[in-house]
């Protein structure tokens, strides 16, 4: 069965590219990549699937940018959307409880 795999990598940026000097990476933040392949891979084969999406990100990398592997996860469902303007409300709520205990 075909079924969405979420991968996170971290993205990296080479500040010395434009000065042609030795690549200096620095950290940016992370990337989400996403592909659909059968579920039974990442079941009976997960290193070598681990490897294999080391492969890919490797080439999505280029002088300027690279990706490097965190972790993936196979996502079954869609996800579910919570109400941000609730949230906000509730932490707001939270935040004045807080503020008047101190």
């Amino acid at each position: 069965m075909k079924t969405l795999v979420q991968i996170t990598a971290q993205y990296f940026e080479n500040y010395n590219f434009f000065d042609g000097g030795t690549p200096h990476w620095k950290p940016k933040g992370g990337q989400v990549f996403n592909m659909y392949v059968d579920s039974d891979l990442f079941f009976y084969t997960e290193d070598m699937c681990v490897e294999a999406i080391k492969v890919m990100l490797e080439e999505q990398c280029d002088n300027l940018n690279k990706y490097e592997y965190v972790s993936h996860e196979l996502v079954f469902s869609e996800p579910i959307v919570l109400d941000g303007d609730k949230f906000e409300g509730i932490f707001d709520m939270i935040a004045s409880e807080k503020s008047q205990t101190v």
